[in-house]
């Protein structure tokens, strides 16, 4: 299981894709988290203590994890980009 994540075992090309897929996800779900956070927030506000109890604090806690899904994501890329800009600096090493 951890060879799994060991990057430098991975073609080049496969790792580009995985890190595209991941910045795609990561600008898509930071959109949407945008719109949701901002119609939640108004609900509240509106609301109050009535729009936690009609599901306020719910989608409180799925915008928290989504939140947390974007900064995997994002890991992802970095981890990626980190790995393949390594393997064009020094391009002789395995």
């Amino acid at each position: 299981m951890r060879d799994l994540f060991r990057l430098s075992r991975y073609h080049w090309l496969f790792l580009f894709m995985v890190m595209a897929l991941c910045a795609f996800l990561t600008a898509f779900l930071s959109f949407q988290l945008i719109n949701v956070a901002m119609a939640n927030l108004d609900f509240l506000l509106r609301h109050g203590l009535m729009g936690i109890a009609d599901g306020g604090l719910l989608q409180f806690l799925s915008i928290l994890a989504k939140g947390f899904l974007i900064v995997l994501f994002y890991f992802g890329f970095k981890g990626i980009e980190a790995e393949l800009l390594q393997r064009w600096r020094n391009p002789r090493q395995k």
